[in-house]
């Protein structure tokens, strides 16, 4: 009896709270209720073990949380919509915040988890985690106009529209978990009968490697389904994960590799919002790798399999979306490539982390048929492997899981041929076609991540200066967006910052028009203006331009800005750089993010209003 009133007490105690953090994470109520409910029924399944040490909060809320997520995720156009609008302003900024950061955010907010713990529990290190948690709150307070103070009273008022849902009492709660665990014991054996026929869609499938070499996929306990599930309409052979050997190919030939534990850190686990992209997939696995000897070098492949191309397809695009949208301070997304001649569709992302000492990533995804693999490798204070090279050992992870990639997969699909090409970048921003903060570069010693507002119609032109004054709508653009990107957490002043505005006009002709007239101003702009010098940047055609504007402001005084135009197809996309003293960019390094500009403008192509040529 004492063992039921503890249960009862804890369960009495903890399921209003883990309730709204639930729906702070998901803005799902549906979702938030049936995941609570069967955390607590799991936890009394399981109460000798949740309850070890008095540790049972820590057993029953990241399983509550991953049920609520994941149930969310399977239905993700249910959103709870019928609240207060400041509540639904919480709710909406909050989901423009990564998941693992958002994690981290509500872990410390509501759960009131030390920082140690909460690196823990989401996978990281310390560091990672503080700084996870840093770029969290700041994204969150600029997305609901907030100062980073008001963060914790904002996500508090999430507990309205949780009040008023009722969850079982503690005995009926007790009952389910009874009724749980009969149902286990009796179908212990038909289950693992069930594990192996679905290629292990339950449990973690290893690969045929020593045992340090897998790291096991977290299985949370949920409800029994209400029948068995029925068997899968494809078998294919099990997918394999390169091998230490096979890997040396990412560390320029001459050191030996060896598998090691995986342990998430830096920017695989950083910028993952899961362990895997597929919620419904029916297996998966992971590897890690490290090199000996100098330079410091290390890899993890990951590899899934769906239940059907289509299901594969959007874990691809998920996958690389992650990577191309990660925000860590001081990363830069320095190339992005199509990988052609391997599987279905395969990318190529190259990281450069701006830190000392510098570390350079590649990342690299395939798919094909329903098995999607991804690398993430990395090279610190070292030459990085080259494009060849990392190429080909995606040609490579592609070969190993052929055999599982199902019947749609034909041989031509499994060809190894790679052939890399210079493409846009993944696309990962909050509206195709704008800059995202992994496309800039890193700012003299500022540390902190770069933070961007919310896309939208420009009443103002942010970007525009004195020389040019572009006005995008007035020139006749039929459609046009802007961004502005700010650390909101360094001690910089606050002219400081970088903005940009696209603008997608009717016709191929009128953009070149608009941006031949905003060239002439800006290179005549010295004689309207006279307190204005202009330094012109190398021109790379009539698409693309450059310059430096110093402007005196007073005797002593001069203020600096970096301009930039550039065109692709019927879109002209402006951009300006507001330096402060020491922290600048420089003027090369401007003039690739603005051609990354122009990368990302061809992303309006095939996502709505078609670029031209």
């Amino acid at each position: 009896m004492e063992r039921e009133e503890r249960f009862d007490s804890f369960y009495r105690s903890n399921r209003a709270d883990l309730l709204h953090q639930c729906f702070a994470l998901t803005g799902d109520l549906p979702a938030a209720q049936s995941a609570v409910r069967d955390a607590f029924v799991a936890a009394w399944h399981h109460w000798r073990k949740a309850d070890a040490h008095g540790l049972a909060e820590e057993w029953v809320r990241p399983r509550a949380w991953a049920l609520a997520h994941r149930r969310h995720t399977a239905r993700i156009w249910h959103r709870t919509k019928d609240i207060d609008e400041q509540q639904l302003a919480t709710l909406d900024a909050l989901a423009r915040v990564p998941y693992l950061q958002r994690r981290l955010l509500l872990l410390a907010e509501l759960a009131a988890v030390p920082l140690p713990q909460a690196a823990r529990e989401v996978g990281l290190t310390q560091e990672a985690a503080e700084r996870g948690l840093q770029a969290g709150t700041s994204l969150f307070a600029l997305q609901r106009d907030v100062a980073p103070s008001a963060v914790p009273a904002l996500l508090a008022e999430l507990a309205g529209p949780t009040a008023a849902l009722r969850l079982p009492r503690a005995s009926a709660v007790r009952r389910a978990g009874r009724r749980r665990r009969r149902w286990h014991t009796v179908l212990a054996a038909l289950t693992a009968v069930a594990i192996a026929l679905v290629s292990g869609a339950i449990a973690y499938e290893p690969a045929p490697a020593p045992a340090p070499a897998t790291a096991p996929l977290p299985v949370m306990p949920s409800a029994p389904p209400p029948s068995l599930p029925s068997p899968r309409p494809h078998r294919a052979a099990s997918p394999r994960l390169l091998d230490a050997d096979q890997v040396t190919r990412l560390g320029r030939g001459y050191q030996d590799w060896q598998v090691v534990p995986y342990t998430g850190d830096d920017l695989d686990g950083t910028c993952r919002a899961s362990t895997f992209a597929d919620p419904q997939r029916r297996s998966a696995q992971v590897r890690a790798f490290q090199a000996t000897g100098d330079p410091a070098r290390g890899a993890v492949q990951r590899v899934e399999v769906a239940t059907t191309p289509e299901d594969a397809q959007q874990a691809f695009g998920t996958t690389l979306g992650w990577y191309a949208g990660c925000e860590m301070g001081r990363l830069q997304l320095t190339a992005g490539y199509r990988v052609d001649g391997v599987g279905d569709a395969a990318a190529a992302l190259r990281f450069r982390l701006w830190r000392e000492p510098a570390t350079t990533y590649w990342v690299t995804v395939a798919r094909v048929g329903v098995v999607t693999t991804s690398t993430v490798s990395w090279t610190v204070a070292g030459r990085p492997p080259p494009s060849g090279e990392v190429a080909q050992s995606l040609a490579d992870s592609v070969a190993m899981v052929c055999p599982a990639s199902g019947p749609s997969a034909g041989v031509e699909s499994c060809a190894m041929h790679p052939a890399l090409a210079v493409a846009p970048p993944a696309t990962s921003a909050a509206e195709r076609g704008l800059l995202t903060a992994v496309d800039l570069p890193p700012v003299g010693d500022v540390r902190q991540p770069w933070v961007g507002t919310t896309p939208r119609p420009p009443r103002n032109n942010p970007a525009a200066t004195t020389c040019d004054q572009a006005d995008f709508g007035k020139a006749g653009a039929v459609r046009a967006r802007t961004r502005t990107f700010l650390v909101p957490e360094a001690d910089l002043p606050t002219r400081f910052g970088l903005s940009e505005t696209y603008g997608l006009f009717g016709s191929v002709d009128q953009a070149r028009a608009f941006m031949a007239t905003m060239q002439r101003r800006v290179d005549r702009c010295e004689s309207r203006h006279l307190a204005t010098t202009v330094h012109p940047g190398p021109r790379l055609g009539k698409r693309i331009g450059t310059w430096r504007l110093d402007t005196a402001v007073t005797a002593r005084r001069t203020v600096a800005f970096r301009l930039g135009f550039v065109r692709a197809g019927a879109a002209v996309a402006e951009v300006t750089f507001s330096p402060a003293g020491g922290d600048d960019i420089s003027s090369a390094r401007f003039r690739g993010l603005v051609v990354r500009a122009g990368q990302r403008l061809r992303e309006l192509g095939p996502g709505g209003t078609r670029v031209g040529p």
